[in-house]
């Protein structure tokens, strides 16, 4: 996930956040103003009486680069509380943005001036500190705005800030696109762009309300235009698709302008395969506002419409950027974040032991953010390997070689299909592995999902099932588990698939 970098005026509390999330994070901390003192075996004040300001910020970059050079691609990051004028140095600012995520701890003047009473600072030695802060700010404020993805209230109780910059992460998906974590929206919505003129908002009328907001963040940096679309697959028809075109003709939107989609799946499919095809291909950016959407549907570039079937017509197109506010979903109905656990749950399956134990411990309770950012990195870590799924990504499928047809022919929501077919895969697994099959049934049980249904139409399944796309000349493809986090490959037959239906309450 890259590092959690803090920054912020002096007194805004960088080191004592800091050193709480490493605490309950497991993660290591960092604190650049201790890293040079310890590099030149003198304390901050003497760096600044005997080399000057500027060398000190000199100093300060230099660590800052390292540090994220270090940065190990996917890993869990540092937690790093830099210098207040960390800021007035772009490399550093770059390095920091770069490699994880950038929040800014925020508290007025007055406040910072009774924390730093008699601290011996040295830009405040020999001042009227709260006269010196407020001018200090001033000058800072716009540069802490451009380099932060998130601006936190600084200016409340300790474990209140905790909570909220230990939301906040940064998760790189490839080379050219990030997905950002956090409590809300950042008051930065879009990446940095010279060309960029105008953006166009699409979304449904259930994300009418965090469209709405999204349209108020970017009223202020560019000219927006929300076109709304109808609900649920209908926005993924080829009539809606050509009313998108035409309106975006009329808009005259540009190769350097941006789509930007909010809302579920469908409308992120839709705003991607627009995005990819308008002019040959223009950014998007996609705001996710089910939890199926944030761990899944917006992450890895797929885009598509349906067209006699789902998904048929689509294309690889990542997405610039990805914004998660962890409020936005944190406040959905519970069906919906139903649907979203068991894709979840399925990361954790495939790649991340410690996700299953959250849902195994918490249940339905799950930590919001913690849940989010970890299946969010087990996604980006999969597809930053393989984009075009011609190898390792295939293991995202797990659950979804029967589920797929369990949804289809059973009427099922995609997460709950999923689901069941996550069960049916351990059934197979364990017939041909020895897998425990109750490993995945137990977490998925915890949730309140499904794991089986009492039907006797296996041969419908199983037709849809030999059109799967996994298909190749040799058979059938399917993800099983050898173990929690060990997925692997292989060719199963009908009797196979229907020992696994049989698993899950499918028999005639």
């Amino acid at each position: 996930m890259g590092n959690l970098w803090l920054i912020g005026m002096m007194g805004s509390g960088k080191s004592t956040v800091g050193r709480r999330i490493a605490a309950t994070t497991c993660r290591g901390f960092m604190d650049v103003d201790s890293m040079v003192e310890e590099r030149t075996g003198k304390s901050l004040a003497s760096v600044f009486d005997e080399q000057g300001e500027a060398a000190f910020r000199e100093m300060e970059g230099a660590e800052i680069r390292r540090l994220s050079d270090e940065s190990a691609p996917g890993g869990p990051g540092r937690v790093i509380a830099t210098g207040g004028g960390v800021v007035l140095d772009p490399a550093a600012v770059d390095a920091m943005r770069r490699s994880g995520v950038v929040a800014w701890l925020d508290a007025p003047a007055a406040v910072l001036a009774g924390r730093t009473k008699g601290a011996g600072r040295p830009l405040l030695d020999g001042t009227d500190v709260a006269s010196r802060l407020a001018e200090i700010l001033a000058g800072r404020h716009s540069l802490y705005q451009q380099a932060a993805h998130y601006r936190i209230d600084a200016d409340r109780p300790v474990d209140a800030v905790v909570s909220e910059v230990a939301g906040c992460a940064r998760v790189a998906v490839g080379d050219g696109s990030e997905v950002l974590i956090g409590p809300s929206l950042p008051h930065r919505l879009l990446p940095a762009s010279s060309g960029r003129e105008q953006v166009v908002i699409i979304c449904q009328p259930g994300s009418r309300p965090v469209a709405g907001s999204v349209l108020e963040i970017l009223g202020s940096e560019v000219e927006a235009t929300l076109i709304e679309v109808p609900d649920r697959d209908e926005a993924k028809s080829i009539e809606t698709l050509a009313l998108l075109y035409r309106r975006l003709a009329e808009l005259n939107l540009g190769r350097h302008d941006t789509i930007v989609g909010v809302g579920g799946g469908a409308v992120t499919d839709l705003a991607g395969f627009g995005a990819a095809t308008w002019l040959r291909g223009i950014e998007s950016i996609l705001v996710p506002t089910t939890l199926l959407g944030a761990v899944d549907a917006s992450i890895g570039g797929k885009t598509g419409i349906n067209v006699m079937g789902k998904n048929l017509v689509g294309c690889f197109w990542h997405p610039s950027r990805v914004v998660i506010s962890i409020d936005v979903l944190s406040r959905l109905p519970e069906p919906l974040l139903l649907e979203g656990s068991a894709e979840a749950v399925k990361a954790g399956l495939i790649a991340d032991p410690a996700l299953v134990d959250l849902f195994m411990e918490h249940g339905s309770a799950f930590p919001m953010a913690e849940v989010v950012s970890r299946a969010v990195a087990v996604k980006a870590e999969v597809v930053s390997e393989d984009f075009r799924e011609t190898g390792r990504r295939v293991i995202l499928n797990f659950g979804h070689t029967l589920g797929h047809g369990i949804e289809v022919v059973c009427g099922l929501s995609h997460g709950h299909a999923v689901a069941v077919g996550m069960v049916a895969a351990a059934a197979i697994s364990a017939d041909r592995l020895g897998f425990d099959e109750a490993r995945v049934r137990v977490p998925l049980e915890r949730l309140g999902l499904p794991t089986c249904i009492d039907t006797a139409i296996p041969e419908a399944i199983l037709r849809l099932v030999q059109r799967d796309k996994k298909r190749t000349a040799s058979g059938l493809r399917m993800v099983l588990l050898r173990e929690i986090g060990d997925p692997v490959v292989e060719y199963v037959d009908e009797p196979a698939l229907r020992l696994g239906l049989a698993a899950v309450g499918i028999a005639g």
